[in-house]
């Protein structure tokens, strides 16, 4: 027991020179081999264990180099398998939508209606799953700053982005001018977003970091709407249509609310956008909408997760000697 109570204190001693977030892990590791050492009877080994971790500087022993290689392996798959995974969620809300649109057609008259809010709902349910999944993941992933953890989120979505763009580049009926430059928008307001609410989540302030974070990639995604209407679709004349026939032109008066038309198929009340007008946004910008509706919930999820002050590092209990 003498063995066992000057190991632990030494693995205390070792564990103070690394960072906190590392030690609570560290710790754990390095007592479960004391406890296989001590049950193995080989308290000599025991010793010389804990006092090679004691002597030696941090990062030096072979077991802690293994620790960060699986963080740095464990946060590279999270951010590269991430925006993969909020592509699946939107095929996957896509069948399910038109699996419920054919079971719904010729037997209700607002079948069309409820398209793209349950396409919609189900990316925003789905996503928010994965954005839990992604919480749990981070807790456990290399501690960078605000800034680079931004820039982690952010350029393996533009990876994902590319390679989707570069497979259906002949087959899109727009045509890549019209979906690249409001991805790149969307990107590139989607950084300072997720950089802002990285320092407050770092200082503590995770209920504002998330705010700022949701309201900050609600922003993102808008703009990156309204940009690929507004370059595309003409504004409306001031003069009138001739044979009454609508035109092909959006108002720019309901910009506001073209992202919230993309995700429900609505103008919730409003003289604008008008039907006609609905249906040419949501003919040009059908799919982008719903992608950014099930990257966000991860994004910043991750980012918050990621920014959080470590828990402070849980102490070696002290073993209790029996009487003997």
């Amino acid at each position: 027991m003498v063995n066992r109570r000057l190991a632990g204190v030494l693995l205390r001693a070792a564990a103070r020179r690394w960072p906190t977030e590392l030690r609570a892990e560290l710790i754990r590791e390095w007592d479960a081999e004391l406890h296989v050492l001590a049950g193995r009877g080989e308290r000599w080994r025991m010793l010389r264990f804990a006092a090679s971790l004691a002597a030696s500087r941090a990062g030096a022993p072979v077991v802690d180099r293994t620790v960060l290689h699986r963080r740095l392996r464990r946060t590279a798959g999270v951010l590269l398998l991430a925006p993969p995974a909020c592509v699946a969620v939107v095929v996957v809300a896509a069948v399910v939508m038109n699996l419920a649109y054919a079971a719904l057609d010729f037997r209700v008259a607002w079948a069309t209606a409820v398209q793209l809010p349950l396409w919609s709902g189900l990316t925003a349910g789905t996503g928010a799953l994965l954005a839990l999944a992604v919480t749990r993941a981070a807790r456990r992933t290399v501690r960078t700053g605000p800034l680079a953890t931004a820039l982690g989120v952010v350029l393996p979505i533009a990876l994902t982005v590319t390679v989707l763009l570069a497979a259906f580049a002949g087959r899109s009926e727009q045509g890549l001018p019209v979906t690249v430059p409001g991805f790149l928008l969307w990107l590139a307001v989607l950084v300072p977003v997720l950089w802002g609410a990285g320092i407050l989540a770092r200082r503590g302030r995770t209920r504002l970091a998330w705010v700022v974070g949701l309201l900050g990639a609600l922003v993102a995604a808008d703009a990156a709407v309204v940009l690929a209407v507004v370059s595309t679709i003409p504004a409306t004349p001031v003069a009138p249509v001739a044979e009454g026939l609508p035109p092909d032109t959006v108002d720019r008066i309901s910009a506001p609310l073209w992202l919230l038309t993309c995700w429900t198929d609505s103008s919730f009340g409003l003289p604008r956008p008008t039907a006609w007008e609905r249906f040419l946004i949501t003919d040009l910008v059908l799919v982008e909408p719903v992608f950014y509706l099930a990257c966000t919930p991860y994004a910043v999820a991750y980012t918050v997760a990621a920014a959080r002050p470590a828990p402070a590092a849980e102490p070696v209990p002290e073993p209790v000697s029996t009487p003997t």
